[in-house]
């Protein structure tokens, strides 16, 4: 019967609801433990086996919540690594393309460069020689 009284309220709650007595949730303990104890048919190791068992269930039903939640947690914490890898993924290839185009706007500018230098070459020449002819005449 001891153990009736170390008992958590809400399991004696379910022991009595699970011996077909009328109680209340404003019941404590001591009554509880009274009224179940007190009670028509009163049998001693069929009451400590069920409320072994609904200790035990409750015992079960926490620890699988208490694992689905650290379950959740995990798959949280791997998406957020998932997200994070990504954008760091992400921005390696932002820090490539902008490499690239700044590489391709240097080689245009160097390209243009060379160009325009090309050009003003020949129009020096072409000046170059216009000056000889215009002064052999």
């Amino acid at each position: 019967m001891a153990y009736l009284g170390k008992g958590r309220r809400e399991n004696l709650f379910v022991l009595a609801t699970e011996l077909n007595l009328k109680h209340d949730k404003s019941m404590t303990i001591a009554t509880l433990k009274n009224l179940i104890t007190g009670s028509e048919g009163y049998d001693e190791e069929l009451t400590k086996n069920l409320h072994a068992t609904i200790v035990g269930d409750r015992k079960s039903n926490e620890e699988r919540i208490r694992t689905e939640e650290q379950e959740q947690k995990l798959r949280i914490e791997e998406r957020e690594e998932r997200i994070r890898i990504e954008k760091l993924r992400i921005d390696e290839q932002k820090r490539k393309d902008e490499f690239e185009l700044e590489k391709l706007r240097i080689q245009a500018q160097f390209n243009l460069g060379a160009a325009t230098y090309e050009g003003t070459e020949s129009n020096l020449a072409f000046s170059l020689a216009s000056n000889i002819a215009l002064n052999t005449l």
